[in-house]
């Protein structure tokens, strides 16, 4: 295969990637150009326009963009129309804004990584240096295993270490951010088992701007721009999936009964949390407990619970604040 049909591969693989990673519907056309095709054909130039059309549309949409892997070499293809001649700024702008670009390495910090992430370090420092006049934030992630402040740390020296691996790719460090997330911005909310929980266990690299950095600061410190409400103050209220008997049942299948030596701790916990809009789980809290032992048991076991059915108020999807007694018994 010559170079550049090599190429025009390349590129058909690379837009396959982002439309898969962005939920867009795409299916390469076979290049009937003769000869050489670096990915300027008319066909290929078609398929450029439309994903770049519906990643446009997107950002419009307050939708985060994502690029993954080999895509972020094709800067072109996210946020970079202006050396194509195209004639609206203001979509680049628009996808400046919620371009985010997600790294998963479980051996980060590790010695002798495989070579893809040597290849991913590369183009993330290909990607910076097309935008020599922007800001970058690298925003670290972690799960909630552990104390927050552990997490915190823990994430802040994640994209610290991504920024000086960068840095070692010939990037300006001097135009990259870092802030660290801890667990409050999981890729997948209550993970289920250990690759879900690693999944979360990231970077992301954005788009510098201080409404974005204020974001990640106000839900460091348990801010939000939306209203909680009480359940009894919405006119439909969070519903684990199935109804309250499947929520027995899963707290009957899931509840562990801890013991100290030979004592046993009866009684109930009352446990607190948010249901999101989006139906995850957050702010977990005991409101009364029994001892430490079995309230923190109530607590892994609510946030190991599928996504609930979002409250209602006015017929709109709201936080909501649910409280839920967890019985401990001798069996």
């Amino acid at each position: 295969m010559s170079k550049g049909k090599k190429t025009c591969e390349f590129l058909r693989k690379v837009r396959q990637q982002i439309a898969d990673a962005n939920g867009i519907a795409y299916t390469p056309a076979v290049c009937t150009h003769k000869g050489d095709c670096a990915g300027t054909c008319p066909t290929c130039e078609r398929e450029r326009q439309y994903i770049e059309k519906q990643l446009a549309n997107k950002a419009k949409k307050g939708k985060v963009l994502k690029i993954v892997g080999i895509a972020a070499g094709l800067s072109s293809m996210v946020a970079c129309q202006e050396a194509k001649g195209q004639e609206s700024l203001a979509e680049d702008s628009l996808i400046q804004q919620k371009f985010q670009w997600e790294y998963n390495d479980m051996t980060m910090g590790l010695v002798g990584p495989p070579p893809e992430n040597n290849i991913q370090w590369e183009e993330m420092a290909e990607f910076i240096s097309k935008f020599p006049n922007d800001t970058f934030l690298i925003v670290g992630h972690t799960d909630v295993i552990g104390n927050f402040n552990y997490n915190l740390k823990l994430s802040e020296g994640r994209a610290k270490y991504l920024r000086t691996l960068l840095a070692e790719k010939g990037a300006d460090t001097t135009r990259i951010k870092t802030i660290g997330c801890g667990p409050k911005e999981p890729a997948i909310p209550n993970p289920q088992n250990v690759m879900e929980m690693m999944m979360n266990h990231r970077v992301t690299l954005e788009f510098y701007t201080p409404e974005r950095e204020k974001e990640i600061k106000d839900k460091i410190a348990g801010k939000s721009s939306e209203k909680i409400w009480e359940s009894s103050k919405v006119d439909e209220a969070p519903q684990f999936p199935g109804g309250k008997e499947a929520l027995m049942t899963f707290i009957k299948k899931n509840l562990c009964y801890p013991f100290a030596g030979d004592v046993c701790f009866q009684g109930r916990v009352n446990v607190s949390f948010v249901v999101e809009k989006d139906g995850s789980i957050t702010n977990v809290e005991v409101e009364r407990g029994i001892d430490p032992t079995a309230d923190k048991e109530a607590v892994y076991l609510v946030k190991s619970m599928p996504k609930w059915k979002p409250g209602k108020r006015k017929g709109k999807v709201v936080r909501c604040r649910t409280l839920l007694p967890i019985s401990f018994k001798v069996k």
